[in-house]
């Protein structure tokens, strides 16, 4: 992905007017451009097609983790009202665990929602430069030869209809396993504040019972 952005910004930042200043023949020049502009949108229009069906998995992977974790909580009352303060403790720190493990899921959400805004963002600066290209090509210049131009069209929209078969096939990718979140985390359980909860379940149960 690297040298895809390598590529972006050196695509982003040519020069349209000095390539067809400095070209000993424009057209060619114009046309490889046009070209390699192409092929990198139907790169990035995959990859962005992917990158967003991960990121809204993990999105939801992260929200499944966190409510399972918090289920924990009941657990640990009914635990501590049945005196079983040993299930009450064991369900806490499992409770902590699920809630580290959720936020470990959604800062990877989160890294894979900077990755969409970035390529749609270069996504959208390589449309303004291939606009830029195309009204250059379109520019009439003397000796140019009007059947060479119609190929040079047709190939290039031949390119651009290659993005619409690209979607087409990730669409079938449905079973793509969500990212995991990255590599786990280890496990560090706070005992002094779940002694803290297990007291107040304590007292709340007494004062219930009172």
């Amino acid at each position: 992905m690297i040298h895809v952005a390598v590529r972006v910004r050196e695509l982003v930042s040519s020069n349209i007017d000095a390539i067809v200043t400095k070209a000993a023949d424009p057209a060619k020049a114009l046309g490889l451009l046009r070209a390699e502009v192409e092929e990198t949108l139907i790169t990035l229009t995959s990859e962005l097609s992917m990158t967003r069906r991960q990121h809204a998995r993990t999105v939801s992977h992260a929200e499944k983790i966190a409510a399972e974790a918090e289920a924990w909580s009941a657990k640990a009352q009914v635990a501590v009202d049945h005196g079983r303060e040993d299930l009450a403790r064991a369900a806490l720190q499992a409770r902590q665990k699920g809630l580290e493990n959720a936020a470990a899921v959604k800062d990877e959400a989160a890294r894979l929602g900077k990755q969409v805004a970035e390529l749609e963002g270069a996504i959208g600066e390589l449309e303004v430069k291939r606009a830029e290209v195309l009204a250059q090509i379109a520019r009439p210049r003397p000796a140019e030869n009007p059947s060479a131009k119609h190929r040079a069209d047709s190939k290039s929209d031949r390119h651009m209809e290659r993005i619409d078969e690209l979607e087409r096939r990730l669409a079938f990718q449905s079973d793509r396993s969500a990212n995991s979140g990255g590599s786990e985390i280890e496990t560090v359980s706070n005992e002094s504040l779940i002694d803290a909860e297990l007291e107040a379940m304590k007292a709340a149960r007494k004062s219930r019972d009172s």
